[in-house]
Order: C-alpha cells, then sequence, then structure tokens
C-alpha cells in the first residue's frame, strides 16, 4: 500500500483558471458549510481546518459549481456530490 501524499490546505493556488475567467481561492475558519462558490464574485471559499481528503474532495466540489457557471453544463445537486466523490477516487487511486 502506498502512501498518499494529499496538499496541505496552504499549498492550494489562490486563483484558479477556468476559461477567461478567474476564481480566487480562500480558506476561512468560520464557514457554516464545506465549501462555497460565488459565480457573480469569481470566488471559492473553503473551510479552514478541514482534513487533506475532506479539503480535496471540497475543491472538486466547488470547481463542478465553476464548471457548471461557466459553461452551458447545468447539473444537480446530487449529481455534483456524486461526480465529486468518483473524482477524488479517481485522484487518489491513480495520481496521488
Amino acid at each position: 500500500m502506498k502512501t498518499i501524499m494529499l496538499p496541505r490546505q496552504k499549498d492550494y493556488p489562490d486563483r484558479i483558471y477556468f476559461q477567461n475567467e478567474i476564481y480566487k481561492v480562500r480558506f476561512k475558519k468560520k464557514l457554516d458549510c464545506y465549501g462555497l462558490t460565488n459565480a457573480r464574485k469569481k470566488t471559492i471559499t473553503i473551510k479552514a481546518g478541514m482534513s487533506a481528503r475532506e479539503t480535496l474532495a471540497t475543491l472538486i466540489h466547488e470547481l463542478l459549481h465553476v464548471l457548471e457557471f461557466e459553461t452551458p453544463i447545468k447539473l444537480k445537486h446530487k449529481t455534483i456530490y456524486k461526480l465529486e466523490e468518483g473524482i477524488v477516487e479517481l485522484l487518489l487511486d491513480n495520481f496521488l
């Protein structure tokens, strides 16, 4: 079994680029949810202090919202959760 090294919160980029848009990424201790994406302000906010796996899963979840906001793809929130789970497993099993 290989040891998986997930990025720490300080190792995450402070900006995410998608097509012609730039989303600022920030971590906030006092957040009532794991993460949120504001398409109007172009921000992704992730709760600080979560485990490395929770942080990765939350970022992937929020990136799926970016994809939804910036393309004609419309996803139900239930679908976003399922995609998040699958993508995390793919990354953990193959790349991390």
